[in-house]
């Protein structure tokens, strides 16, 4: 790792880059260390659940807020698209599948594939997640909120529980926080898929083939009960939020590195 970036970088990328956190291209440990950094990020994520023991009716109360908020808005289309969607089984089905197993396989694919074959872009892109992260787990503590699913009075049924897939309502899979609704990291994580193919893939299948699969996950978190239509709104602004911070953070890095050292003149005596 260049010397000098670990001298003048600012204080987050500082953190980040440094030998401690970062590694140098090609070795086992940079990978691992990597790896660790995405774990523990991911780790963060699931575990957000502690944060709402005992304010479960309080996440009850924001849902109902934001169902409202779209009724008064005139957006409220999650019982009609969920109603359409459940007149065939077997694409419900597909949906369910879809939410619960494509997105974890898909983002971790996607940083390894950006680590291993575009390596200049990883520190930029790394810290992008990272802030995305940061942000939604913020949002999360501050505004926890149940998905339609769980409101009773939405309209809404739990798909993946009358099919089965799910044991219970009122759960979101080991570790899962089932009132992290707001924002919507399952678009969020989408949109982030999507931006990153479109920026450095070249075969223009794959180029817009994220975007294809950003709606087919907004659908399945619909039509699902999972989200409302608001929180994926707010999870397509944490991922542009996100990408203004680490593409500044990676700027100052640069125009730090950059300046030149200033050395004073000494004058001559006499």
């Amino acid at each position: 790792m260049n010397v000098s970036n670990r001298r003048v970088g600012p204080a987050v990328g500082r953190y980040l880059d440094d030998a401690r956190f970062s590694l140098t291209a090609g070795t086992a440990e940079d990978v691992l260390r990597q790896a660790l950094i995405m774990l523990a990020t991911y780790a963060a994520y699931d575990l957000s659940r502690t944060f709402v023991r005992g304010r479960e009716l309080v996440a009850m109360d924001h849902g109902v807020y934001f169902m409202n908020l779209e009724k008064a808005l005139g957006i409220y289309w999650e019982p009609w698209i969920q109603a359409r969607v459940s007149a065939v089984e077997p694409l419900m089905s597909v949906l369910i599948w879809a939410y619960s197993n494509l997105h974890l396989p898909l983002i971790i694919g996607s940083l390894v594939w950006v680590f291993t074959q575009h390596r200049g872009s990883w520190t930029r892109i790394r810290n992008w997640f990272l802030a995305m992260n940061f942000m939604a787990l913020i949002m999360f503590y501050l505004l926890p909120t149940a998905p339609p699913r769980m409101i009773f009075t939405s309209g809404m049924v739990d798909s993946a529980y009358l099919l089965g897939v799910r044991s219970e309502i009122f759960d979101n899979g080991l570790l899962g926080n089932p009132y992290a609704a707001m924002p919507s990291l399952h678009f969020g994580y989408a949109l982030f898929i999507a931006l990153i193919l479109f920026s450095l893939a070249r075969p223009p299948w794959l180029r817009w083939g994220g975007f294809a699969y950003a709606v087919l996950v907004l659908v399945s978190i619909v039509a699902t009960g999972n989200h409302f239509i608001v929180d994926a709104v707010a999870g397509g602004l944490v991922v542009l939020a996100a990408y203004v911070f680490a593409v500044n953070v990676q700027a100052g890095r640069v125009r730090r590195v950059a300046e030149p050292s200033v050395i004073p003149a000494q004058e001559p005596d006499g």
